[in-house]
């Protein structure tokens, strides 16, 4: 009987020890991620072809050691250790990484698509604990170039550069073509995530050109557009400079060699 009531004391002994443990564990716990704070840029819309910056800054109402900070995002952009050197292993040439007292910046010359896709994270070990933050870089509508011919096929357009996607929409004067029985799109993913794209017109060339246009699907409105025309017009600003002035050139010649023939005559006659 004594033993019984014996097991039983140590029985709840033993599971108010356990109790006591994990309130303790549950307090240091709280207690070491209370004791650090990090803060990063809120999400951000970047401006097509703009810098973009993202700021990670770690402060601590007691005295705060860092061992170890980055910004990630799939793979690591750039790193610092206890002694504040920086690391910079990814592959990227782009961007540039700045560390100042427990700010950790990393600066983007042109965000490029596939950076929009994931979040990016900051992550912080310390002395006073571990922890981490996340914020996104948001990339608005946009598009690089836009190159026209008039070829063999017929009118040609080409945009390069274009986020998120597009649509090409032709025109003749008042007339809308886009139907899509007349034009063919072809559209590839380059490097960063950016998409070409090419639209022929299966028509031949006219005196009035041909406009192509190309339509977010984003805002559903139009980013750009190019006229194309019958000929070529004026592929190199040297050999319009150069045609236009051809006239004034055979005028000027002849100008010099009529003086020089009067010349002439006047001094043999005397």
């Amino acid at each position: 009987m004594n033993s019984s009531k014996s097991f039983e004391c140590d029985a709840e002994m033993g599971f108010r020890m356990l109790h006591v443990l994990l309130w303790l564990l549950t307090v240091f716990t709280f207690t070491g991620q209370a004791s650090v704070r990090l803060t990063v840029t809120p999400n951000i819309t970047a401006e097509c072809g703009k810098p973009v910056t993202l700021t990670c800054n770690a402060s601590s109402l007691d005295g705060l050691r860092i061992m170890y900070m980055e910004w990630s995002q799939n793979e690591t952009y750039c790193s610092v250790d206890s002694e504040g050197n920086p690391n910079k292993p990814h592959t990227q040439k782009d961007f540039s990484c700045e560390y100042k007292e427990g700010l950790l910046s990393i600066t983007f010359k042109k965000v490029q698509p596939l950076q929009s896709k994931n979040p990016f994270r900051c992550k912080l070990r310390s002395n006073r604990g571990s922890t981490h933050r996340y914020t996104r870089m948001e990339l608005q509508e946009c598009y690089g170039s836009v190159e026209a011919a008039q070829t063999a096929d017929g009118p040609s357009c080409t945009f390069k550069q274009v986020y998120p996607d597009g649509d090409v929409h032709w025109f003749h004067g008042s007339h809308n073509l886009s139907d899509g029985s007349l034009s063919r799109v072809t559209k590839r993913v380059d490097k960063g995530g950016w998409l070409t794209i090419q639209s022929y017109l299966d028509k031949e060339g006219s005196a009035i050109p041909y406009n192509c246009s190309l339509k977010s699907i984003m805002s559903d409105r139009y980013m750009t557009s190019s006229l194309v025309w019958k000929q070529p017009q004026g592929r190199s600003r040297f050999g319009n400079a150069a045609s236009a002035l051809a006239p004034l050139w055979t005028s000027l010649c002849f100008t010099v060699f009529l003086a020089f023939t009067l010349a002439k005559y006047i001094f043999w006659t005397e």
